[in-house]
């Protein structure tokens, strides 16, 4: 487990912090928008977070309920429509 952001970086590891609003341990992302240096936000509900941090490895992201993502399709869809679901900018749904 590493401390800072530069071995975040060089490592891959993720910051994990206590969501007040979420009222669990989540994900966290580095407020770049304006923020004071060091500031992470909820990666869910985009809620400031204040103490400290726990870096975990992505092997331990499914171990915390987070789903690790290839990236590659491996279906035509959800399992709810025939036809397949795509996601819109937006949060839309449109079946094609």
């Amino acid at each position: 487990m590493s401390a800072t952001a530069g071995v975040f970086l060089e490592a891959g590891d993720f910051a994990l912090g206590r969501c007040p609003e979420c009222r669990r341990e989540v994900l966290t992302y580095p407020d770049d928008d304006g923020g004071s240096p060091g500031v992470r936000r909820c990666l869910h509900c985009d809620e400031r977070l204040a103490g400290e941090l726990r870096w975990v490895d992505v092997g331990d992201l499914e171990n915390l309920g987070y789903v690790i993502d290839s990236g590659e399709v491996t279906s035509g869809g959800c399992s709810t429509c025939a036809t397949g679901c795509i996601v819109r900018p937006g949060g839309s749904k449109r079946s094609e």
